[in-house]
């Protein structure tokens, strides 16, 4: 007899989840997504899963690795909003989002400026979010 499969839940879908729904007030402009559109409103966050983590060795936790995008007005701004959006993830131990557990969220870079082709002021982080599967 075969072991049951457990199957994670989308973790760019958790982590966008997570961030939307944690942004505090203030904050209903902000955009959070995986893809920039191709009319970008001042305000952006963009969550993308990047190479590496996986499955924990018991299989119990999917540890996504993730780079966050912050796009905003200016310098202040943007900082601001990177800073606001690492206070959200860094309060995600033990939540749910977006119908899965969140074990923890593991900062492995803060918010740094990192220039945009468009001009338009980019900051961005990375870091590993610890998700329960099953």
């Amino acid at each position: 007899m075969s072991a049951p499969l457990f199957v994670p839940k989308s973790a760019t879908k958790v982590a966008i989840a997570l961030v939307r729904d944690g942004l505090p007030g203030g904050h209903h402009d902000v955009l959070v997504t995986d893809a920039v559109p191709d009319e970008r409103p001042s305000r952006l966050v963009r969550l993308s899963r990047i190479a590496g983590g996986g499955f924990t060795a018991h299989g119990a936790t999917d540890t996504a690795r993730f780079l966050v995008e912050v796009w905003g007005d200016d310098v202040d701004a943007t900082e601001d909003l990177a800073n606001v959006v690492r206070a959200v993830l860094r309060a995600s131990r033990s939540r749910w989002a977006g119908g899965a557990f969140v074990r923890k969220w593991n900062e492995d870079t803060g918010p740094y400026p990192f220039p945009d082709e468009s001009g338009q002021e980019r900051w961005q982080m990375t870091g590993e979010l610890l998700i329960k599967v099953g």
